[in-house]
Formats: structure tokens, sequence, C-alpha cells
């Protein structure tokens, strides 16, 4: 597991490095207003929604390290265009072709869920996410340094090519040191359709309701997500660098909340228990996001955020796979992967319309119902014995 561990790492630094801290600044430095720049970021989501669940089942069918390496090799030709890419033509060419292929968190836990026991699954695939989240420790730090403290003029090139070189290594670590899964191989099942696979794991009464759950909770989440640093320049003026050390904060976080605090809530509540006390303190932090003027209650409101997405992301992906036959695993985690896509491409657009439109809180508005009503319509099933 440890090669699997160490790529996600890297792979999100080269991510993150980019996408979180230069990508916003190098769009609006092409032009873009506020609802294209969010439009621009969840790009990347939209064609990922379409091909995350071919990829799942290519995982179920061939293996899933190929499909890991593939996606590989697509960030890195991402990556190269980006570093040159002086229109915005060239910059949504990058993000399709990185989302077309990017599978790293639904076929890395697939693997996961491949070679560990339901006993242990949750605990590892915490580990996982939390390798994820310490990748957003230094990636985010690094694009800003590269890219500069000016919001009006980043420095795009160095901050893609450091991405890039990244991406390279990775195929290499991949290559030579993942072991190949032979048994999602074995386990698939030729007779059936693809259509149908997808269509009756997704009115499975058992994992149905994770997927609306998962979708809305991130569509909150991704708007929150789109919107900061056009956010945090209106309350702050912050550019990119100040923007990488605060993700920095914010990955450091994530990775105690996934490695630590999950373990903790999970061996108290159990597993849906877990994902309501996610929820919960999600709201409370875009509610004290809401009102923030300074560092202190913005510091509240990254704890509550961070402690709410660390423990509810990777519990719902864990009661997915459990709830699901083996077979069928990286599809599911798959079709979960696609919940997230549609929750970024419609949830940061909108979250961008309501920022340009209305104000840079009125998105925080939003959120908090949103996820007040999550609560009441959820809260019976999620309180329930597991």
């Amino acid at each position: 597991m440890l090669p699997l561990v160490v790529y996600v790492f890297i792979d999100v630094i080269a991510f993150s490095s980019v996408i979180i801290a230069v990508l916003p600044f190098h769009v609006m430095f092409l032009g873009a207003g506020p609802l294209i720049v969010t439009l621009y970021m969840s790009t990347f989501s939209f064609v990922q929604f379409f091909a995350s669940p071919y990829i799942g089942r290519l995982s179920d069918k061939f293996g899933r390290k190929p499909m890991l390496i593939t996606s590989c090799i697509a960030d890195l030709i991402s990556h190269s265009i980006m570093a040159i890419a002086s229109s915005l033509n060239l910059v949504l060419l990058s993000r399709v072709i990185a989302g077309l292929f990017s599978c790293n968190i639904s076929v890395g836990s697939a693997y996961i869920s491949d070679i560990t026991s339901s006993k242990d699954r949750t605990k590892y695939i915490g580990y996982y996410n939390a390798a994820f989240s310490l990748g957003f420790v230094i990636g985010p730090v690094v694009g800003g340094l590269l890219a500069g403290s000016d919001p009006s003029n980043p420095n795009y090139l160095r901050a893609n090519l450091f991405a890039a070189s990244i991406n390279f290594i990775n195929i290499f670590i991949l290559f030579f040191f993942l072991k190949s899964n032979k048994s999602s191989i074995s386990s698939h099942k030729k007779t059936k359709k693809f259509l149908s696979e997808i269509f009756s794991i997704i009115t499975n009464k058992n994992v149905s309701y994770l997927f609306y759950l998962y979708f809305l909770v991130n569509f909150v989440f991704s708007g929150l997500n789109g919107i900061f640093a056009l956010w945090s320049k209106e309350i702050f003026n912050w550019g990119p660098q100040q923007i990488g050390f605060l993700m920095c904060f914010v990955g450091i976080l994530l990775a105690v909340h996934q490695s630590l605090s999950i373990n903790i809530f999970v061996n108290k509540y159990k597993e849906k228990k877990t994902v309501f006390i996610g929820i919960v303190s999600i709201f409370i932090g875009v509610l004290l996001l809401s009102f923030t003027k300074n560092y202190i209650i913005l510091s509240f409101a990254i704890f509550f955020l961070t402690l709410g997405i660390g423990i509810f992301n990777p519990t719902i992906n864990s009661l997915v796979s459990k709830n699901i036959e083996k077979s069928n695993t990286g599809a599911a985690l798959s079709i979960n992967q696609s919940a997230m896509s549609i929750s970024r491409f419609s949830g940061q657009p909108f979250a961008g319309l309501f920022f340009q439109s209305f104000g840079y809180n009125a998105p925080l508005f939003v959120g908090i119902a949103i996820l007040g009503i999550i609560k009441i319509v959820f809260g019976s099933e999620l309180l329930n014995k597991d």
C-alpha cells in the first residue's frame, strides 16, 4: 500500500500547487470574471462526471494499476499545456484532458477495498485520504511561492512545470512499485452490460441515499472552494501566496482529521453517526465563515470545515464499499466520484453566480440553508444504528 500512499501524496502536491493557488488568478489574468473563474474550475469535474463510471468499470475489468498510470499521463499532458496557456481556450483544453482520466480517489479507494478487510477498511481509506490531504500542506505553498504574491500577474509557467515534473515521477512510481491487483480482474462479471450494472447500483437502496448525501454536502463545500480565492481577495486582499499558506494549514488539519479524528468518531459512534457529525461540523464552519472579519474567526471556521469534510467523505466511501457486492466496488465508488463531480461542476458556478450577483457572502448563506435541510431530511436515517 505504501507506493499508493506516496503516489496520492505527491499527486495532490502537483494538483493543489496549480488548481488551488494559481488557477483562479491565471484565469482572471486572462480576462475572466468570478462566474467564468468558477466555470473553468468546475470544467474538470464536469468531464469527470461522464468519464468516472467508465474508468471505475475499466479498473474492475483490467485492474486498478493501469487506470492510475493513465491518469498520471493525462495530468502530465494537462499541466504541460497549462504551463504555456496564454488563452482561456488552452486552459479549458488542459482541464478537459485531466478530467477525462482522473481517478486517484475512486480507483485508489477501490484498490484499498480490494486488499483490506471490511473491519479495517474505513481506517485505511482514512489513511489514504490523509495522504491526500498532506499533499495540500505542500502543494499550495509551493504553487503560491512559484506564482508570486501579485493576484493580477501570477507566474503560472513555473507552477505548472513543477506540477508536470511530479506527474512524471508518479508514472515511474506506479509502473515499477505498485503491485497489480489480480483480484479485481477475476471478479468482473462479463455477462452483465455496463449500463444495467450502473443502474442497479444507483437504485440499490442500501447505497443510493449515500450518493445523494455525497452530492449535496459536496455541492456546498465545492461551491465554497470555488469562490474562496475570490472571497479572500475581497475580505483580506489575498493573492496566490497567501492562499497557498492558508491551504497548508488546511492540509495539516485535514490530515489530522482523516488519520486520527475519523477513527475516534467511527470507533465511538460507527459510520452513520460519524457522517451526521461531519455534516453538523461543516454547517458550523460555513456559519462562522459568513461573518468572518478577522483571522481568529477564520481559524475556527477552517477547523470545523476541515473536521466535517475530513470525516464525512472517507466515511461515505467506506459505507458504499461495505454495502455493495465486491465485484461492483470500483463502479460504485466511481459513481460516488461522479456525484462529487456533479457537485463540483454545479456547485462552483452556482456559488460564482451568487458571488457575482449578490455579494461575496451570498454563496455562504445559501450553503447554510442547504446544510440545514440535509440535517432534517437525512437525520433519522443517519442517527439509526449502523
